[in-house]
């Protein structure tokens, strides 16, 4: 019994890392979900009300974020969307710019995370919970604001026509099998 406990452990502490560096992608914000549960594989909602099949959970869980995650596309698609010298310049300044708070505002999210999980585990309720599920759901809402910032600024630097391919990647995706990523 005492092997399959560190089996287990190993394994999860190995998907949790794999799903840690998936989180940083190019210019990938951590998602809520982003190293819970199973994101490959198992079952998900099917075509009709009331039915589920086999699928990437992860593929399931990105057609339904709010926010599209567009600069990952626009990075890994920069040939195919002929981007100028210009908007390189301009896309690699915004990201410099919006890395530089990340690693702070991580370990300010993981720690709300955190502090909420353990109050909830320690049976804690009521006023105890109101800061924690307060800081938490801040810390969601800047995601989504700088999200949706992400997207604003690629309308605004992309050409129509790039705009255009870059949407066109994103609803193909949706509809691929496999990974997400060209």
């Amino acid at each position: 019994m005492s092997k399959l406990k560190y089996v287990v452990s190993g394994l999860m502490m190995t998907v949790l890392g794999v799903a840690t560096v998936s989180a940083f992608a190019e210019d990938a914000l951590p998602q809520p979900m982003a190293g819970h549960g199973p994101m490959e594989g198992g079952m998900v909602p099917g075509g009709h009300s009331g039915h589920w099949q086999h699928g990437s959970m992860r593929r399931a869980w990105m057609q339904n974020m709010p926010v599209p995650m567009l600069m990952p596309i626009v990075w890994r698609h920069a040939i195919d969307l002929k981007l100028t010298p210009a908007q390189e310049s301009d896309l690699k300044n915004w990201r410099t710019t919006q890395r530089k708070d990340f690693p702070t505002w991580r370990q300010d999210v993981m720690a709300h995370n955190k502090a909420l999980r353990e109050a909830l585990l320690h049976g804690e309720s009521g006023a105890a919970l109101t800061p924690l599920k307060a800081a938490v759901v801040k810390d969601h809402e800047m995601m989504l604001d700088r999200g949706i910032q992400q997207v604003q600024y690629l309308h605004k630097i992309l050409t129509p026509v790039q705009w255009q391919q870059v949407v066109k990647m994103t609803q193909d995706m949706g509809h691929r099998h496999g990974s997400w990523r060209k």
